[in-house]
């Protein structure tokens, strides 16, 4: 069956024009939204709407037989696919690069009005040329994620669109075009114009799948962490528990430990310096404990200024060890916070479990004793909370850590500034 070049471009442009009209009213649907997922709709509905406005240059112009008309609509369709490659790029979490979104289009206009390429077969291969170049770019853009699971579909429709753009070229060698007149008649070049219309609209509702895939998982991350510091909140630590207890109970017994730390007389900072430094001192001590900790380990937010740790296939020993590094470490940094003297102190409970049978509102209740104990201690200490429910020391030296002076120190201080305030 013979396409016409005509009426197949017509209905690329009308198909173009409607995908386009879809993914902008899904953007305008999510508000505008220049979130990472509703923003990848809106860029990528705007470079389809570019590529229906190149097309329908090209042919109006090639109607009217205009050589250079045709070259400013190619202009615009390789400026389509430069922002189909810019939205890939800020969807894998890059920043936009201006510069090379004009570099193929502005090249190309060059190459065609500089008599570099002055027949019409010449300009078709450089365009060829630059449209391969950005589908290859944008495929690639999208398989350095770190997860390809949602975007591979993506990935590969655009090495296909590239690799096709690439398969026109010696075609066009081979069967060249001559002429607008020769192109309007052509066998084989309604059939790229058909490839590429079907090759857009498995893309479209690809990235509109894409995205509503990153904004469920958007929405699960949200959900799972501590607006604030961060962190993973109460419910996503206790999920990872759970997860590390099972483990250690199907793996044969591998210790797992457990960090519940309570910033010490917390109110009485948030009344002294106000609310705003609080939060400070609660990011101040997120920001140390994700530091200070191995990697391996999960630090979250319980609510208030409770947080806690879990640590996989750590014993008591360095359990206590890791606490009151994490302890020394915010006692030194948290002693002015924006310049004012808040000398804030942390108490920490620490339990740790290999027993097989042993489960995770054990080894939770036995930390919470623990902090409570160093609590009722003085504070600003480390405490260990052993499997019996007595406080059994991991080594010699002790279960129990402070720095009274410095405890005393920060009342001190809290008292000063309250009375230079009220003078």
């Amino acid at each position: 069956m013979q396409l016409n070049l005509v009426t197949i471009s017509a209905a690329d442009i009308a198909v173009a024009a409607v995908l386009a009209g879809m993914l902008l009213l899904t953007w305008g649907r999510d508000g505008w939204s220049l979130e990472a997922a509703p923003r990848f709709v809106g860029a990528w509905g705007v470079s389809i709407l570019v590529f229906s406005l190149g097309s329908a240059v090209m042919l109006a112009s090639a109607v009217a037989f205009s050589t250079d008309g045709i070259a400013l609509g190619a202009g615009l369709n390789i400026l389509a696919s430069a922002l189909k490659w810019n939205a890939a790029r800020r969807f894998a979490g890059k920043a936009s690069a201006p510069f090379w979104i004009v570099f193929g289009p502005t090249c190309f206009l060059i190459i065609a009005y500089s008599g570099l390429a002055p027949s019409l077969d010449g300009r078709f291969v450089a365009a060829c040329s630059f449209l391969a170049f950005y589908g290859f770019a944008a495929g690639l853009e999208l398989r350095r994620m770190p997860d390809t699971s949602q975007s591979w579909p993506a990935i590969a429709l655009l090495f296909l669109g590239g690799a096709s753009y690439l398969s026109w070229i010696p075609i066009a060698f081979t069967l060249p075009l001559g002429s607008v007149s020769a192109a309007l008649t052509s066998h084989w070049l309604p059939y790229l114009v058909l490839a590429t219309m079907l090759l857009r609209v498995a893309l479209a509702f690809v990235v509109l799948s894409m995205a509503k895939e990153r904004d469920e998982a958007e929405q699960r991350r949200y959900a799972l962490t501590d607006s604030l510091t961060g962190l993973p909140n109460r419910r996503a630590l206790f999920e990872v528990a759970e997860s590390v207890v099972q483990r250690r109970v199907h793996g044969g017994g591998t210790p797992v430990s457990l960090l519940i730390a309570d910033l010490d007389f917390f109110k009485e900072t948030n009344d002294t310096f106000g609310h705003k430094v609080g939060d400070d001192v609660l990011c101040l001590f997120a920001n140390i404990a994700t530091r200070s900790l191995e990697v391996s380990n999960v630090v979250g937010r319980l609510g208030g200024e409770e947080f806690a740790a879990i640590l996989p296939s750590v014993d008591g020993v360095i359990a206590v060890e890791e606490a009151e590094r994490l302890r020394k470490e915010f006692e030194q940094a948290a002693g002015f916070v924006n310049g004012l003297p808040v000398g804030a102190t942390v108490s920490i409970g620490v339990a740790s479990d290999s027993e097989v049978d042993s489960g995770l509102s054990s080894l939770f209740r036995r930390a919470d004793a623990a902090l409570y104990a160093a609590k009722s201690a003085g504070r600003n200490r480390v405490a260990y909370m052993g499997a019996n429910g007595g406080a059994e020391p991991p080594e010699p030296s002790g279960t129990v850590r402070t720095s009274p002076t410095r405890l005393e120190a920060h009342r001190s201080s809290l008292m000063r500034y309250k009375q230079t305030q009220t003078m």
